[in-house]
Formats: C-alpha cells, structure tokens, sequence
C-alpha cells in the first residue's frame, strides 16, 4: 500500500516524513511532524489518528516507544496498523501489525525509521534508508526524496504509484502555530515521485 521514510536532522533540528502509496491523497492520512517535538507515519490499513495522538503524547514528554504504545492501546485493531515515530531526541519506535499485506519490512538507522507494506520487494525500506544516508550531511529534503527515489526503483508500492507527499517541520518565523519548512503532495499521479521531486525544486527555487 504504502512505502515511507521518518527522520530527524539533529543539527539542523529539523523533523520530515516522505511518503509514496497506491492510495489516493496520501498526504492527508499518512505523515504527520510537529516541530521540536516528533514525526509519525501512521499507514497500512491507516488509522489517522494515530498520529496526531503521538505528537500529543510525545509533548507531554513521553519517549518514542512509550508513545507508540500508549497510542496503539487506544485502537481496536492495531494489528491492522503500520507505524513509525521518531521523536525529537532521535528515539526510533515502530510497529507492524500482524495483519498488514505483504510484502512488508522495517529497517532503523541512526534517527531515521523507513517501512512499507504492499511493495514489490521487502528490501525497498534498507534501501532507502541506504539511499537517505548518502544525502542527509548535505541536504536533508533532497535526501527524503532519495530515499523514496530508491523505494520506487525497486517496484514501490504493488499497485502502482499513485500519490505522494513530502513534510518537514522546524522552527519559522511564524511561531508555534506554523511550523512548516516544506508541506507538499501530490494526490493523484501516473508518477507521484518525479511530481513531487519537481514541485520541490520550484518551492526551493521560490523560498530558499
């Protein structure tokens, strides 16, 4: 259904989530972040909530794992559920619910969880950490999108790719209340990545 990436950029205290799916506006269920605070992707059979609900959690100063936990208690049918959080200290927490379709896999790296289920292979989510790993010194947006560059090369989502979206929080001129640095997607698409790559390139033209 869904392949996607949650990382931290500890120097530039920076919090992103990058997601590709088969699935119809991605963007509106999937990634959530909350500057100073954490990021969530909260997939497979998504439960939405679920992510907001972290973030709450994490700010009342809660770690990671304990927020993941907390917040998966409160649903009916966690095993349905796939989800990563990583917190603004760099604690990494996920889960895969015995229910989600195959294929699906994890894999953790230094502050940055990458998961997917439906896809085509199971080494698409060690790839694209791979893949985030090589840019994340130089830039970290660009090193999102590798990362799901990498995903889509192996076959991406069973279904074919259909939507995307790509955020990233930190801290703005504007305050607690608007804490986007990047805030795309791409609902529906033939190529959601190379759209998503693009609409990048012509936000960091105008706003970098």
């Amino acid at each position: 259904m869904t392949y996607s990436i949650v990382a931290l950029d500890k120097r530039r205290k920076l919090l992103g989530v990058a997601v590709i799916s088969g699935s119809l506006a991605v963007g509106s269920r999937v990634p959530w972040a909350k500057a100073g605070i954490g990021a969530v992707a909260t997939q497979a059979h998504t439960n939405p909530a679920l992510g907001p609900l972290i973030l709450e959690y994490l700010s009342q100063g809660l770690k990671a794992r304990e927020a993941l936990e907390k917040a998966l208690a409160t649903d009916k049918y966690p095993e349905k559920r796939q989800v990563a959080v990583v917190d603004f200290y760099g604690n990494v927490a996920y889960h895969s619910g015995r229910e989600i379709p195959e294929y699906n896999d994890v894999f953790v790296g230094d502050a940055v969880v990458c998961l997917g289920n439906l896809v085509m292979s199971k080494e698409i989510p060690r790839a694209m950490c791979e893949a985030y790993d090589m840019k994340r010194e130089k830039d970290f947006v660009w090193a999102l999108l590798s990362a799901l560059a990498a995903g889509h090369n192996l076959g991406g989502d069973r279904r074919k790719d259909r939507s995307g979206a790509l955020i990233v929080v930190g801290e703005t001129p504007y305050g607690k209340y608007y804490d986007y640095i990047v805030n795309l997607r791409v609902d529906y698409s033939d190529n959601p990545l190379e759209e998503l790559m693009m609409l990048y390139q012509m936000y960091k033209e105008i706003w970098f």
